[in-house]
């Protein structure tokens, strides 16, 4: 299968959340990915969202785009962000992603207003 991608843009509301992890789900599912890998995606897009959310600036949108191929999603989150707002790389969020995901990473980028962004691109994998 060639690579596809499915972009979402919601408000940065923790009640919003979870269209975006069932987006997720929904997507592995279809792509047929193990049980595993599918509830692994899901819990990793609701810990990246988590933790952008706690930096966004407000009112701001969360925009997450998905890309996916044979056996693999990748997730990239991003969110306008506070100045000066880091992302971690420990801590028990960060464990706890680190542990569902092939592979994470974070990083600050500028929208397209120059804004500060702050994104989060994670992949999984059967």
């Amino acid at each position: 299968m060639a690579e596809r991608t499915v972009e979402l843009a919601v408000d940065a509301e923790p009640e919003l959340v979870p269209v975006v992890r069932n987006v997720a789900a929904d997507l592995a599912i279809r792509m047929d990915l193990q049980l595993d890998t599918i509830a692994d995606l899901r819990l990793a897009v609701d810990e990246a969202c988590g933790l952008l959310l706690q930096r966004a600036a407000t009112p701001t949108t969360l925009r997450v785009r998905f890309s996916f191929g044979d056996s693999s999603v990748t997730a990239r989150a991003e969110i306008a962000c506070r100045d000066g707002t880091s992302l971690p790389q420990e801590g028990f969020h960060w464990h706890v992603l680190t542990a569902l995901v092939r592979s994470v990473r974070s990083a600050h980028s500028t929208g397209a207003g120059g804004e500060p962004l702050a994104v989060i691109e994670l992949t999984v994998a059967d």
